[in-house]
């Protein structure tokens, strides 16, 4: 891809969609997740012998961020939008990956309530890469 570039993610704890975008195309990938959901109990707490699952799900997680970090570019500046904590605990992870390699990139984060649209991402990441789409009237 040549000219300016910008990478989009919409990440949930159930999948990801990367999108890298330059004016002339743009790159879909989706990531699916091996995350399990949140078990919900309304029994007893959990306690030494039978401890919360988290843990699990924790690693699960951690292993997720690795294989969508994998599916971006390293020198594009990145636009995450995700619901919930888990966009929030991704950009912690890309950050902490950019430090220890000494990468230099914007990264900014935006919360949406439901999952988008591809199109809808690519509006985004278009506004974020500096190039908003065109509005015209109809005639």
């Amino acid at each position: 891809m040549t000219g300016p570039h910008a990478t989009g993610v919409w990440i949930s704890a159930n999948s990801a969609t990367v999108v890298r975008w330059n004016p002339e195309l743009s790159v879909r990938h989706r990531v699916d997740s091996a995350v399990p959901s949140r078990h919900r109990s309304t029994g007893w707490p959990p306690t030494e012998e039978h401890p919360a699952r988290e843990g699990h799900r924790d690693e699960h997680m951690r292993t997720f961020f690795v294989e969508v970090a994998l599916a971006l570019p390293v020198d594009d500046d990145l636009l995450l939008v995700g619901d919930g904590e888990v966009v929030e605990h991704f950009a912690d992870h890309v950050r902490a990956d950019d430090s220890s390699h000494v990468r230099r990139r914007r990264i900014e984060v935006e919360k949406s309530d439901g999952p988008l649209t591809e199109r809808q991402l690519v509006a985004r990441i278009r506004s974020f890469a500096g190039s908003p789409a065109r509005r015209t009237l109809p005639r």
